[in-house]
């Protein structure tokens, strides 16, 4: 490959980093200083929960939106306006005096953040030659840990500090402004390749029939795992600060810190779905297989919560840690490398949309449900609930894995 045109794509997997990374700043910060915006508003689990629910439900309606129509897209005008979108609605967060005000604010949230996937993974999937799409899986699969870190972490200082709520708003906002800006100046530079423009790496292929009924059913057992993903994966990470707080007695500020290490160790995830695709090129038995270790991790929570044994915030935090791992892994798998990996049978940006949406209803679900089980069964009920989705995720990988088996033999 020419020097200057690997120097080039390298940017671009860069700048697509940088946009999604600044993106889960500015869609986590809520979820992130939970705990101190419900004390200081005197709001309820159940309220707050909903606000993260509006987001959640426009961003999954959005992201299946833009997936269909993301093909026309331009996307040095689409991914800065989404960027832009966002940090004008974080500033209009700072505004509000009570949860009811926000969930319709954070609605408009998820309406430019649904943008972004879609978008990203088009130009990723129109610019990049073949050699390049391992290292633009593993780079894109980063910004919802890095995120997570970057934002939990600015919420431990800031609840350490007694600080008011407006600022965990205001902060994503300018930092979402400055990558917004960053990206419209920079990637104009690329033309229209850069933006899925005629020179797109994947024509001249002789795309595979998409449509087969094997594909059909097998689509439809994935989207049943991407929801369970996205339950779990935000299900854990919006309430494990209160966990810590409300059973084992922790500062709230030490308890948004300790939460920090979770994306810190989902970070591994993303290096440990490349390995094993590399190993296992069945995607739905490769999530059959995290799954599974995952049903483990969660028997041992829900084991520990039910009989008291190994009562230790210590403890916990590793199981989660583990669980944030397994759950990144999968989420990888679901949003990046099938779609990216599938370029010729499919439309990338449409498929990552839609599975990414589907990621997005399991995510829905999760913080106004869990919320509403904590509030009336406990934090033993919330860790039951985790349990079914995962058993319910893993039989269903398992028998796509099997019908992919047979596809390949008919």
């Amino acid at each position: 490959m020419d020097a200057k045109l690997k120097r080039e794509n390298k940017l671009i997997i860069f700048l697509c980093w940088a946009a999604y990374t600044a993106a889960y700043i500015g869609r986590l910060n809520l979820n992130a200083y939970i705990e101190p915006i419900r004390d200081q508003l005197g709001a309820s689990k159940t309220e707050l929960g909903l606000v993260s629910s509006f987001f959640f439900f426009s961003y999954g309606v959005g992201q299946l939106v833009h997936g269909i129509l993301s093909k026309k897209y331009n996307t040095r005008y689409s991914v800065a306006a989404a960027l832009v979108g966002s940090a004008l609605v974080n500033l209009a967060m700072t505004l509000c005096r009570d949860a009811s005000a926000m969930k319709y604010i954070w609605l408009l949230n998820g309406v430019f953040q649904s943008i972004l996937w879609s978008s990203v993974i088009k130009t990723l999937s129109e610019r990049l030659p073949d050699d390049m799409l391992a290292s633009a899986v593993v780079t894109m699969s980063t910004p919802p840990a890095l995120g997570t870190f970057a934002v939990y972490g600015i919420s431990a200082v800031f609840s350490s500090l007694g600080v008011s709520y407006k600022w965990i708003f205001l902060c994503p906002a300018l930092i979402l402004l400055a990558v917004g800006a960053a990206w419209f100046v920079l990637i104009g530079h690329f033309g229209k390749s850069a933006d899925g423009g005629e020179e797109n790496v994947t024509l001249g292929k002789k795309q595979k029939p998409a449509l087969t009924p094997v594909f059909i059913l097998s689509a439809l057992l994935l989207v049943v795992a991407a929801i369970s993903n996205g339950f779990i994966k935000d299900g854990v990470t919006t309430w494990t600060p209160s966990i810590l707080k409300e059973s084992y007695g922790l500062k709230e500020s030490l308890s948004i810190l300790a939460t920090v290490v979770l994306p810190l160790i989902a970070v591994f995830g993303a290096w440990l779905s490349t390995l094993l695709h590399k190993r296992q090129k069945n995607t739905s038995a490769l999530n059959g297989i995290l799954y599974l270790a995952e049903l483990v991790v969660l028997s041992l929570v829900l084991l520990s919560a039910s009989t008291g044994a190994g009562k230790s915030p210590i403890i916990l935090l590793v199981l989660f840690g583990i669980s944030a791992m397994l759950m990144s892994a999968v989420n990888n798998v679901i949003t990046s490398i099938i779609p990216l990996y599938m370029r010729d049978r499919m439309n990338s940006g449409l498929l990552a949309g839609v599975l990414d949406t589907f990621c997005y209803v399991g995510s829905t679900l999760s913080t106004a449900l869990l919320g509403f089980i904590a509030d009336s069964r406990g934090w033993t009920g919330v860790f039951t609930a985790l349990l079914v989705f995962g058993g319910i995720a893993c039989a269903v990988c398992w028998l796509s894995a099997v019908l992919g088996k047979r596809e390949k033999t008919e």
